[in-house]
Order: structure tokens, then sequence, then C-alpha cells
């Protein structure tokens, strides 16, 4: 774990900088050398510290369901529209649905005023570098293109949602999005809670997270060791299908959800430090085949805050 990127430069790549992290300002999620897409346990992962008790897992998701928030129409491209009502104690403070078209190279012109971009600084695994360039909208939908340059150079997106134009300062929320992936090897995704000061020890909540095309997984690091997971668990669903993912944080529990039906949650290793959400998509191990690629899809993201405030 590192606080800064390390620099280096590509052939066909513009030179990276740490301080183009994010035109609002928003930290580096897991910069360089602390990867983000390891292999299970039993698979050549690490070892895995689970907080017995802590976690309750509940009924598996059937690959493929849809989320009850809303009934689909022809404009959705997942078949699911985006909830418009927060309510049961929750206020919507963040909503997009990408109506926006946005060419590749131009996501940021359009979009920059809701989300904070990655660019131009290396990803996680060490290898690859965030590029703005892999992001566009189009059809209702997110596309981060993912793939490897002629150089060697396996790209990766990075995306902050803004909340009233600036980024970060929960202290509890619910988070959800709802999103596919096309299978591409050597590449994974991580929607997670990120320390806005960039502090792993401030905690990390990791849904979903796992290789692109894989099963979605929960993770949530240890307070006390965040090099360690207390919570880890694979859940039923899909990232190769359409689903809503949920993250339900408040300072007694946290809570996880695949298309409205609970599978987890937990009262141990909760945040209590001012948080943001991050969707990042990248290599698994810095070195994926150079032929591989594909895209991280996302319909549509909302956050809600509590409607007693922000916390």
């Amino acid at each position: 774990m590192t606080d800064q990127p390390v620099r280096t430069e590509q052939a066909d790549a513009p030179p990276l900088a740490a301080e183009a992290s994010a035109a609002h300002g928003a930290g580096i999620a897991h910069a360089v050398g602390a990867g983000r897409h390891r292999p299970p346990l039993g698979r050549g992962g690490r070892r895995i510290a689970v907080a017995v008790g802590a976690l309750v897992v509940l009924a598996g998701i059937v690959a493929g369901s849809a989320t009850a928030l809303h009934s689909g129409s022809a404009a959705d491209p997942s078949g699911v529209r985006m909830p418009s009502a927060d309510g049961n104690g929750w206020k919507r403070v963040f909503a997009e649905d990408f109506e926006d078209d946005a060419p590749s190279g131009r996501f940021e012109a359009g979009y920059g005023d809701r989300f904070s971009i990655y660019h131009g600084f290396g990803d996680t695994a060490g290898t690859g570098q965030y590029q703005s360039s892999v992001l566009s909208a189009h059809d209702g939908m997110l596309d981060m293109h993912l793939g490897t340059t002629a150089a060697g150079v396996p790209l990766a997106g990075g995306i902050v949602p803004l909340v009233d134009g600036t980024w970060g300062g929960q202290t509890s929320g619910r988070y959800s999005i709802r999103m596919k992936s096309d299978p591409v090897d050597g590449f994974g995704v991580a929607v997670l809670l990120w320390s806005d000061e960039n502090k792993w020890s401030d905690g990390e909540v990791d849904f979903p997270e796992g290789a692109l095309g894989a099963p979605a997984y929960l993770n949530v690091h240890c307070l006390s060791d965040p090099a360690q997971k207390c919570v880890h668990e694979q859940t039923r669903a899909s990232l190769e299908d359409w689903h809503t993912y949920t993250i339900e944080w408040t300072p007694t529990r946290m809570s996880f959800f695949v298309d409205d039906a609970m599978v987890g949650s937990t009262d141990k290793d909760i945040p209590t430090a001012r948080m943001h959400l991050v969707v990042q998509a990248g290599s698994n191990d810095g070195h994926p085949p150079a032929d591989a690629k594909g895209s991280l899809l996302i319909d549509w993201m909302t956050i809600d805050v509590p409607t007693t405030g922000r916390g």
C-alpha cells in the first residue's frame, strides 16, 4: 500500500502524474502495489481472517434475476429503471443513469461535474495505468472498455461520484449500482468505500468485487489489520449478468444486497471515518493476455444518506 502512485512512462501512453489522480481532489483508492482482485482462498489467495459470528450470510442469489426496485422498460438497457424514490429513512443525494452520450475521450467533458475521473497515474497492479479514454457513455450506459495497449500496458478505469459537486464526506449511506461485465481474462472490478484521507486503516468495503464475468464477492477488510479480510464471501451472482448491488452502511451495521435480497450483514469492522464510493476496474495481476478486451457496463448509480444528516 502506498499513498502516491509510482511514476512510470509507457511508449504509447502519456506520462503518469500523481497530481492527475482526480480533477476534484478525490484520493486514489489502493494506488500501486496492493492487488485488488486476488484469487479467493484455496486458489492461491492470501490467508483470510474471518470474524466468526460477525457476518450473517443469507439466501443465495439466482443468476440473472432482476431487482424489484422498478419494473423495466424497453428504454432501460438492463431492463430495470433507476429507482426514483428514497424514503425509509434515506434521502437521495446522487443519481446518474447515463442518458447523455459521451464518446471515448470526451467522457470527462460531459460528466466531469458529476464524477471525479481517474486519469494519468499507475493502477493498483503497478504495471498499468488509469486512462479517461476507457470511459464512454452510450445507449444509456457507462462503458469502461478495458484492454492492453500495443506496448503491453493494461488500461484501467476509475470514477468517484460527486455529491453536490464534491466527493466524499459520508460516515454512513446507501450505495446502489446496476452493472454487468464481459468476461475479460485478467481484468477485474471493485466497487468500494474508501477513506477520504486515503488511509487503508480507516477501512475498506468492497461490494461487488471480482474478476470480470466471474462470481461477485463481498469483502470487508479488518480495521485492525486491513491487509486481512474479516468478511470474505462469494455470492451466487455473476458479474456477467445484470444485477443491482447495494451497500447499506450505518454506524452500527453494514448490510449487503443483490437485487434487493440481503446476502450478508455484519456489525464488526464498520468504518467510522469519512468515506467515498469508488468504481475501479483494471488488471488483476498486472499481466493480462495481450488480446483480452471487453467492457464493464453500468446502467445507473445512486447514493442515499440518512434523513437525519450525512453523519
